[in-house]
């Protein structure tokens, strides 16, 4: 593959999109830092003025990328424009390659995994092309017990997948590389036999539509390595996941095609709801261990960013298409949940520092690095810029200016502090932050039709206005968060990689105390100087002491499933997926409760040695597996005790999870208990 001819687009024409968007980011971000270098006190050290310079213009700069490239984004919605440079082709046209989905797990829940498979399925089998699909469920479950729930619920989905579509599963027993390791593992045994996949996380859901047309345009469109269909959260019942869901639909649309506007075929991908050409993945996608010890070295945690730019830099074309509808998710339920995934991501964008002085990568996928890695750092250096700036208005209350010098002038040195220019530059960064959510709304409202239209703008309004607020107060918390994220990665604390949770569970008082307890001392300290010392600041500083003073309380009422209902019930946060709801979300709920019954069953070792069918496919699983991980004779040993017992004497087995792995990777020992369970019955 060579990079001549990637897409059918004039390169003066891309370059002119992001010298758009780019020059006027560059060129409002001088004339702001000009009028702030001329508001500063005249009065203050040269080294203090040019570190309150540095700290604005790169938070400035971040603010103006953003409004920028939403309003190009609001401007080609406006235009009902398609991503140029790519072909589309009639929705009936027929496929001719194979396309696998693939759904990666690591301890999740099996039963929604399960639904929402077969939900996906049951809706490509209405398309008339679902015989060019099969389904893989690729575990790397450390949990012995999900690992034999997913195998109970494989079994249970098959009665109900529909005779035009194959649902494997396949366990992998050690995978260093986790979700990037699944999907190579897949590629080397099975990839040969497909033209693309579609990569799913355990929360996917895609319309049949969508998949289809991903797959017709991976085929009319040789040059394309991966293409992004941009995912919107649903199914969601907190009052925290039903703001960030009602956001992401409101003002998700805008920044995907801001985002598409200047990218074009140099995209980026986002780890999931996206196809992608196996040839391309298995040609330029062996991902690097990097040198040295986490957070900066070993196995690439933000795997997606780099195999874009891999596949990008191996001469393949990369899209994100807005024009893409039907892609869900699901969103974190708490703000701790929320706070948690974001750690993993924020060292995962912190490794691509040393990614991003590869060789031969495209400069936009060093663009998309330097977003990635600012997208955390613009945390630390905000807080930066709000400490420094309230010391130099302490050190002016506590060290007052020198009027008459030592030498001898006709006139007093009267010191120059543009007030009302550092007051415009305040509302500006807030314009730029706050205005493009009303060009979302503007979308939105604009996209109502019917009787009660005038009504929904309505809604939708006030449920914006309501959202900013919230978003104001959740603003520095989650500064606070992703600024010590930053400092525990150069500092050298790694993370480690855990199943995201996706249920509703409230945050108690105790857990949000733990997590919360800073956030409150330090709003109090703060908003106690600035009320004993530099009142003028006061009612600047509040939406920042406030959000941080109220940490505890927010964290806790916005977990709430019961608030969450009141505010759908009232018309805040509702979304149209949630009054016109989508065939596949109703498929999936349909089919989550037909395997309620065995998802809420305990799995385990038990459950193997009583099931002939259980029993059967775990061991012919087994054989397609891999070679088991290190089990040592102790581990066997007492198993096997364990065991015993339980068949000899019905004693509960009280296996370690090591003990219970090293038992399901000894099929003999698995059939011969189930003749015994069989004899004892």
């Amino acid at each position: 593959m060579t990079n001549k001819s990637l897409y059918l687009f004039n390169p003066k024409q891309l370059w002119a999109r992001r010298i758009s968007v780019f020059g006027l980011m560059l060129i409002s971000t001088f004339l702001a830092g000009v009028k702030w270098t001329m508001s500063l006190p005249t009065d203050a050290a040269l080294w203090l003025r040019i570190l309150m310079i540095g700290l604005f213009i790169l938070t400035f700069a971040w603010i103006s990328l953003f409004f920028w490239s939403s309003l190009f984004g609001f401007i080609e919605l406006l235009r009902h424009r398609h991503v140029p440079g790519i072909e589309w082709v009639p929705a009936h046209t027929p496929l001719t390659r194979r396309v696998a989905l693939l759904m990666p797990v690591y301890n999740e829940a099996p039963g929604s995994v399960f639904a929402h498979l077969l939900a996906m399925a049951h809706e490509l089998d209405k398309t008339g092309q679902a015989s060019f699909f099969d389904i893989y469920v690729l575990s790397d479950t450390t949990k012995a017990d999900v690992w034999v729930a997913e195998e109970a619920l494989w079994l249970e989905a098959q009665k109900y997948m529909p005779d035009s579509i194959r649902l494997f599963f396949f366990f992998l027993p050690k995978n260093t590389a986790r979700k990037s390791g699944n999907i190579e593992d897949f590629c080397r045994k099975w990839g040969s036999l497909y033209e693309s996949m579609v990569v799913l996380d355990a929360d996917s859901l895609m319309s049949a539509s969508t998949i289809v047309t991903m797959a017709q345009l991976m085929e009319k469109n040789t040059h394309a390595g991966i293409i992004q269909a941009p995912p919107m959260m649903v199914n969601s019942r907190s009052l925290f996941s039903r703001v960030q869901q009602f956001a992401g639909k409101i003002y998700g649309p805008i920044v995907s095609a801001g985002l598409a506007f200047w990218q074009v075929g140099d995209s980026n991908y986002w780890g999931h709801n996206a196809i992608i050409r196996v040839k391309a993945f298995m040609d330029c996608c062996g991902l690097p261990v990097l040198p040295g010890k986490a957070p900066f070295g070993g196995m690439i945690l933000s795997h997606d960013f780099v195999e874009a730019a891999l596949i990008r830099r191996g001469g393949w074309s990369a899209w994100l298409l807005p024009e893409l509808k039907g892609s869900y998710e699901e969103c974190p339920p708490t703000l701790i949940d929320y706070a948690a995934r974001d750690r993993r991501w924020c060292q995962g964008n912190m490794q691509h520092m040393k990614i991003l002085i590869s060789k031969k990568l495209h400069p936009i996928s060093r663009i998309h690095f330097t977003i990635g890695i600012m997208s955390y750092l613009s945390s630390p250096i905000w807080l930066c810029f709000l400490v420094v700036g309230l010391a130099v208005a302490l050190g002016r209350e506590f060290f007052p200016p020198v009027y008459f010098s030592n030498v001898r002038t006709l006139f007093p040195t009267w010191p120059i502090f543009d007030k009302i220019g550092t007051i415009s530059l305040l509302f500006l960064s807030l314009f730029m932050l706050i205005f493009p959510k009303f060009l979302g709304l503007f979308i939105a409202i604009g996209q109502e039709r019917g009787r009660y239209r005038i009504r929904k703008a309505w809604y939708l309004t006030k449920s914006v206005c309501v959202e900013i607020i919230l978003s104001a107060l959740i603003a520095p918390v989650m500064m606070m968060f992703q600024s010590r994220f930053v400092f525990e990665i150069f500092t050298g604390h790694a993370v480690s990689w855990n199943a995201q949770q996706r249920d509703d569970q409230r945050t108690t008082f105790k857990t949000a105390l733990h997590y919360h307890w800073g956030h409150t001392l330090l709003g109090i300290v703060t908003l106690a100087v600035v009320v004993l010392y530099v009142k003028p600041l006061f009612w600047w500083m509040l939406p920042i002491t406030a959000g941080l003073i109220l940490s505890i309380p927010i964290s806790m009422l916005t977990s709430q499933a019961q608030i969450g209902v009141w505010a759908k019930r009232h018309h805040f946060f509702v979304i149209p997926e949630e009054v016109h709801i989508p065939e596949v979300i109703k498929k999936a709920r349909r089919f989550a409760q037909i395997l309620a019954p065995i998802a809420h069953q305990t799995f385990g070792v038990e459950a193997v040695v009583t099931r002939n069918d259980l029993n059967a496919a775990h061991i012919l699983l087994l054989s397609v597996n891999g070679p088991a991980p290190a089990i040592t004779h102790e581990q066997l040993q007492n198993a096997q005790l364990k065991l015993e017992n339980y068949l000899n004497h019905h004693v509960p087995m009280n296996m370690t999870n090591e003990e219970s792995v090293a038992l399901l990777y000894h099929p003999e020992i698995l059939e011969r208990a189930l003749i015994l369970t069989k004899r004892a019955g």
